[in-house]
């Protein structure tokens, strides 16, 4: 069966996760302050590219500038002048449990133990996962606009979060 436009799934269809990360740092990247987390992003990166369910992740290309899924779009709720601090991270997953499983365990654990110390008060969701067709690559865009869904309702089947997932069927 066919995605239907809500994003949600047959019982025959092969759904994936997709996944975004979202943080506001305190400081530029480049401030002693950020440090601690700049040195943790390629182990993490590594150990989500490691980790059982991982299929892709969007990567910032050296010689363009560009990142692989499309341009970085902030969400409307966060002012501007807070853009430049933004970290975020977009990736594919075969299941919930796996990218849970990546989220709560190894350099990633640790590193959100610490995020106090980084990244600015959380007042919007700091992920938000959902479900795309097992042909669908997500865009910043896509997943910029699931954020701002999340931050305005809560969670629902189109824009969750760990606290209260949903399957591909939307339960």
């Amino acid at each position: 069966s066919a995605s239907t436009s809500s994003g949600m799934h047959g019982e025959n269809d092969v759904a994936r996760v997709a996944f975004m990360t979202f943080g506001v740092l305190y400081e530029s990247r480049a401030h002693p302050r950020s440090q601690g987390f700049i040195d943790r992003i390629p182990a993490a990166l590594a150990q989500a590219e490691r980790s059982e369910g991982f299929i892709a992740r969007s990567y910032l290309d050296s010689d363009t500038g560009l990142h692989s899924w499309g341009e970085l779009v902030c969400p409307r709720f966060l002012p501007e002048e807070l853009h430049p601090n933004v970290a975020r991270t977009l990736s594919l997953w075969r299941s919930l449990e796996a990218v849970c499983a990546f989220s709560y365990a190894g350099v990633h654990r640790e590193a959100m133990t610490l995020r106090d110390e980084w990244f600015r008060k959380r007042e919007f969701p700091t992920h938000v996962i959902w479900w795309v067709a097992d042909d669908h690559v997500p865009t910043f865009s896509e997943s910029t606009a699931r954020l701002e869904q999340l931050h305005a309702n809560g969670p629902r089947p189109d824009a969750f979060n760990f606290r209260r997932a949903f399957d591909s069927a939307g339960n």
